[in-house]
């Protein structure tokens, strides 16, 4: 029998650069929850849950070995899977310390065999142990489903180290496109700097699609055309443009591949304001700014004056959504 070769042994930096790839797949985000012998209730942050099967109702759920609740849902006879709503970031923060008394600081219940239900949360299923499995660091906890309830909520999202909410997004690029003149554009990062337009004045501005087909595939065509390779992840900005009785919509991303003579490349702290005619798109770049020193990101709706940012992509580390 033919033997598989050896994987070559990882460096650090291989590591982290497979933790960023894995970040790529945009995942709910749950509260693993259980009950340790002496009764105390347990749980953690995970982004590590998937269905299995349906005959039978089976799912599962990733636990770091170096979890502090490890040892507890390893030998947990139930356990129930909290899938949150957007309304929930500060809970998914919360089971994702180390805080000493978690189920103090939210509200919840106890369900089927006693097993602690979050409030207010999109779904919840209550599992009996079907079976354990080691998986190099982690450990692989099978549930068969007993019980499930769903609500009618929008889910909380997790994508590249952060939150991302999907409501208010679709809320604001609907009512945004009923308008009869949208201009959609992208404020776009390549290896930390800004990718802005060049024009024959000497002017810049954000990339923007094409008149003739102004929506985010034009968008995407467009840059796509100009040798770059975009990825957008999120809206960030809607807003009225009262002077020329306009829409425009503006969304996040990074983009890969040479930068064409038409566009320039700026460090975030060398944006030349001084040639951004449009006052809306020099405060987007200075908010973007701030917000990347905080790692606190959102949406911003109003007119080219002013408006609400609504916070939607709270950074948090990776690492911490799978402690217990």
């Amino acid at each position: 029998m033919a033997q598989c070769a050896a994987a070559p042994q990882m460096t650090q930096k291989d590591k982290l650069a497979l933790r960023a790839a894995f970040g790529t797949f945009a995942t709910g985000i749950t509260v693993v929850t259980t009950r340790q012998a002496d009764g105390t209730p347990r749980g953690f942050t995970a982004n590590s849950f998937t269905s299995v099967s349906l005959d039978p109702p089976l799912l599962l759920i990733c636990i770091a070995k170096t979890a502090h609740s490890c040892d507890v849902f390893a030998k947990a006879g139930y356990f129930a899977i909290n899938v949150l709503a957007e309304d929930q970031k500060a809970v998914s923060g919360l089971f994702a310390s180390r805080s000493p008394d978690k189920f103090s600081e939210v509200k919840w219940h106890s369900g089927i065999e006693d097993a602690p239900l979050l409030d207010d949360s999109l779904s919840t299923f209550t599992c009996a142990r079907h079976r354990l499995v080691d998986a190099g660091d982690h450990l692989v906890l099978i549930g068969r489903v007993i019980a499930h309830e769903t609500t009618d909520k929008q889910p909380l999202g997790y994508f590249r180290g952060g939150y991302f909410s999907i409501g208010l997004e679709k809320e604001l690029v609907r009512t945004a496109g009923e308008a009869y003149n949208v201009a959609v554009g992208a404020l776009v990062v390549r290896d930390g700097q800004v990718v802005l337009q060049a024009k024959p004045d000497g002017s810049l501005n954000l990339p923007m699609a094409p008149a003739a087909n102004s929506n985010l595939d034009g968008l995407i065509e467009s840059l796509g055309k100009s040798g770059l390779h975009p990825v957008l992840d999120h809206l960030y900005a809607v807003y009225h443009d009262r002077d020329v009785n306009q829409h425009r919509l503006y969304y996040h991303g990074t983009v890969t591949g040479e930068i064409p003579a038409t566009m320039r490349c700026c460090n975030l702290d060398d944006i030349p304001f001084d040639s951004i005619p449009i006052a809306a798109e020099r405060s987007m770049l200075s908010r973007y700014r701030d917000e990347l020193r905080h790692g606190n990101f959102g949406i911003y709706h109003g007119d080219q004056n002013a408006g609400t940012v609504n916070r939607i992509a709270d950074r948090i580390p990776s690492q911490r959504l799978k402690k217990g």
